[in-house]
């Protein structure tokens, strides 16, 4: 048996990675964002470019009769059309500056965090890729079968999303281009994937340092990009030790919605309004059934939460703002109950879909109406905001005192995401209790919280912390999680993923925020002219 050439998935992924590029550049500039760093242009061009083979692939997937392997030579001729319209708009990237000195940084950055990737992959990490390789034998094997969501003879059922995941058909289109046998799959998806995650991860993290870090002076410009560097590969290396690794659609989920959070405080902090930024975000977000349709609940739920930092900042046509981010989201999650036979969730979303289509509707014809919505939403934000969260606590406490159950129960502890993540304490006890009071300590918090965030100042920093405290009193405390488990039985599934990449944003960007204020408090120096001639 042979092995592949390694310069076969690495010009592969070259190739990718100039398509993520241009396509970024060509995007940013028509949206008219202001970008300092063309390096930013990589993610947006990566996640734009599955949310475009989303779209245009998910219909197809309602159809039952339709071979699985037309879809990976459908990606293909997707692909090169994404590429012909990278060429044909040749000018907006040809001199978006690629060769500079941002382009040492980010090689630097790239290489610090591939090679942390690298380290956690080999010494820490708890997942191997023998489970992977099995999901894609399987997938590349069964290729000529005919695939479907509502096709139930069909033989991927067992394997749930991933044959329907953009992500599984890159990996599977990169393998039939490379021309490897399924025992060769392995020499090519690692070194693939393994690019591709590192490449995408440092164009995040260069996003979130180019939109929150000040530069005031040469020195600390480095410091802030050293120590969030640092922390940027431990928390990646934390997630590769609990099992995270690059070829997975879970890592590059993270990484999506790491990246739509940095975009929404980004937006959010700056001092004047980006036109077209939520509807970028929206994008982004609504391309997550690429990496994992099983988070559509929890995409839903960041969009929620994501209303009220929106509105904290912009308390006038912050309607339009919600619609869309929204729009993609909600279609694919109708789908996702449907697919899955949840009628009363897909009637319910359907309906509030419909509803923020009539809303956009308005906003066309008779914008007043949204006007006055708007002000009753900025005059009660407090009470708008403690609907939800109250509703479910009640139904929740209800239950449990319906059922006799007691309120704290070891047996429960899969409710608390905390003590999920929490296996270093090795104690059964000692982590139960820890556990159990860091979850009643934070709710505490985000209760309090709802009561005081209008006086804080608003910055990246406040916004991240509210939007995390929002998200575990609304939807990921343990009272309101038992009830949500009741209409989402996959809730406790996910480990509460989404609020674990909420604490490493609120972590990331309390180091920069760290860093300006040190910078912030060095004096000015006066700049002395000398020889200076007023004659001349």
């Amino acid at each position: 048996m042979t092995n592949i050439n390694i310069w076969v998935p690495i010009l592969i992924s070259t190739l990718m990675i100039f398509i993520f590029y241009t396509s970024g550049a060509i995007i940013f500039e028509l949206l008219r964002f202001k970008i300092t760093n063309p390096f930013s242009y990589i993610a947006g061009g990566f996640f734009a470019y599955f949310t475009f083979i989303s779209i245009f692939s998910f219909p197809l997937q309602l159809i039952s009769v339709i071979p699985y392997v037309f879809f990976v030579y459908y990606l293909f001729t997707l692909t090169i059309i994404y590429l012909i319209f990278c060429l044909i708009f040749l000018k907006f990237w040809i001199t978006a500056g690629f060769i500079s000195q941002k382009s040492l940084v980010f090689l630097i950055c790239l290489a610090v965090i591939a090679g942390i990737s690298y380290a956690g992959h080999q010494y820490f990490a708890t997942e191997n890729f023998a489970r992977h390789k099995n999901v894609l034998s399987i997938i590349y094997w069964l290729r000529d079968n005919p695939v479907s969501f509502f096709n139930n003879s069909t033989f991927y059922n067992f394997l749930g999303f991933k044959p329907f995941e953009s992500w599984q058909t890159f990996q599977i289109s990169a393998v039939i281009l490379s021309r490897a046998s399924t025992y060769q799959i392995q020499d090519v998806i690692i070194p693939f994937t393994f690019i591709i995650e590192a490449v995408i991860s440092t164009s995040v993290f260069i996003t979130m340092y180019e939109s929150f870090a000040k530069k005031r002076t040469k020195l600390m410009e480095y410091v802030t990009l050293v120590v969030s560097l640092v922390f940027f590969v431990s928390t990646k290396l934390v997630l590769s030790i609990y099992g995270f690794s690059f070829w997975s659609g879970e890592v590059m989920f993270v990484n999506l919605i790491f990246y739509a959070i940095v975009l929404t405080l980004n937006y959010t902090s700056m001092d004047y309004r980006e036109r077209h930024k939520a509807t970028f975000i929206g994008m982004v977000l609504g391309g997550y059934i690429s990496f994992s349709w099983d988070s559509s609940y929890h995409i839903v739920f960041l969009i929620y939460c994501l209303f009220f930092v929106i509105q904290r900042k912009f308390t006038r046509n912050f309607t339009k703002d919600i619609l869309k981010i929204s729009m993609f989201a909600l279609i694919d999650i109708c789908f996702y109950n449907i697919i899955l036979k949840l009628y009363i969730q897909a009637i319910i979303f359907s309906a509030l879909l419909l509803l923020l289509l009539v809303i956009a509707a308005a906003m066309t014809n008779n914008y007043s109406v949204v006007t006055k919505f708007e002000t009753f939403v900025d005059s009660r934000i407090r009470l708008v905001s403690l609907i939800l969260p109250s509703i479910f606590m009640v139904i929740s406490i209800g239950m449990t005192l319906n059922s006799g159950t007691s309120f704290v129960d070891s047996e429960n502890n899969y409710l608390n995401f905390i003590y999920v993540w929490t296996t270093i304490i090795k104690w059964e006890s000692a982590r139960y209790i820890t556990t159990f009071i860091i979850a009643l300590a934070i709710l505490v918090v985000a209760l309090v919280w709802f009561f005081v965030r209008a006086k804080f100042k608003k910055d990246f920093l406040t916004d991240s912390v509210d939007l995390m405290l929002i998200s575990y009193l609304t939807f990921y405390n343990p009272i309101v999680v038992k009830f949500i488990n009741l209409f989402y039985p996959s809730m406790t599934s996910s480990n509460g993923i989404i609020m674990i990449i909420q604490g490493m944003v609120v972590a990331n960007v309390l180091v920069i925020w760290l860093c300006n204020k040190v910078d912030a408090r060095k004096p000015e120096q006066l700049k002395i002219i000398k020889k200076y001639n007023w004659i001349k």
